[in-house]
C-alpha cells in the first residue's frame, strides 16, 4: 500500500512539473505601428508590465459588412551561408467577416482561448456584429495569455513575430470588393521563462 502510495504521488509530481514547464511561455510586445482612416479610428497603447496592447476603435460611420485579415509571420533569425536575408514564413494567414469570427476562431484551438480573453473579458465591449454601428469600442487586454500551447511550439530564441492585422469595408452590393478602413501591425518575441 506504501508503495503504492510513493508511485502515485511521484506521478503527480511529474505531472504538476509538466504542466509547469506548459506555461513557461509569454509572448511579449515589442513595437507596434498603425493608420486608420478618417470613419474609422484606431489608437493603441503598449502596457510592458504585463506585456499586453489595449486598444480604443472609434467607428464614425457603420461599417456594413466589416472584415478582418489576420497574418501571423516568423522572421528568421539568421542569415543563410550567401549572406541573403530569407523571407519570413506565413504561419497563419486568414480572413473572415467579424459575425462570422466565432465560427471561424473554434476551429482553431490554439487562439480561441486567446480570442475570447482579449474580446469576452477584461472590459471589452468590441462588436462582432454586422454591420458594425457607429461608437466607440475597446480591448483592454490584447495579450496572448501563457497558458496558450502554441507558445511552446513556437518558440525560438531571438525570434521576432509579426501580427498584421487590416480591417475591410466589404461592398455589400457584391459581398466581395473591400477597401482597408485600419491596419495595424505588432512585433513580438516568445521568452521561455522557465
Amino acid at each position: 500500500m506504501k508503495d503504492y502510495r510513493r508511485v502515485l504521488q511521484v506521478l503527480t509530481f511529474l505531472a504538476i512539473l509538466q504542466l509547469g514547464k506548459q506555461y513557461c511561455y509569454l509572448m511579449k510586445p515589442l513595437n507596434f505601428s498603425l493608420w486608420d482612416t478618417p470613419n474609422y479610428g484606431l489608437t493603441m497603447k503598449m502596457h510592458p508590465k504585463n506585456n499586453s496592447l489595449s486598444s480604443v476603435t472609434t467607428v464614425r460611420k457603420e461599417v456594413a459588412i466589416p472584415l478582418w485579415r489576420l497574418v501571423l509571420l516568423q522572421h528568421p533569425n539568421r542569415r543563410r551561408s550567401n549572406n541573403r536575408v530569407e523571407q519570413p514564413r506565413t504561419l497563419y494567414n486568414s480572413s473572415m467577416r467579424t459575425c462570422e469570427f466565432w465560427k471561424y476562431i473554434k476551429r482553431v484551438n490554439a487562439w480561441s482561448n486567446a480570442a475570447k480573453l482579449m474580446l469576452s473579458s477584461a472590459g471589452s465591449n468590441m462588436s462582432l456584429a454586422c454591420p458594425l454601428k457607429t461608437g466607440i469600442y475597446t480591448m483592454n487586454v490584447i495579450q496572448i495569455p501563457p497558458d496558450t500551447s502554441i507558445l511552446k511550439f513556437m518558440y525560438q530564441p531571438n525570434t521576432i513575430y509579426t501580427i498584421q492585422g487590416t480591417v475591410y469595408s466589404v461592398n455589400p452590393k457584391d459581398g466581395t470588393t473591400g477597401h482597408p478602413i485600419c491596419h495595424y501591425e505588432v512585433n513580438a518575441t516568445i521568452f521561455k521563462l522557465c
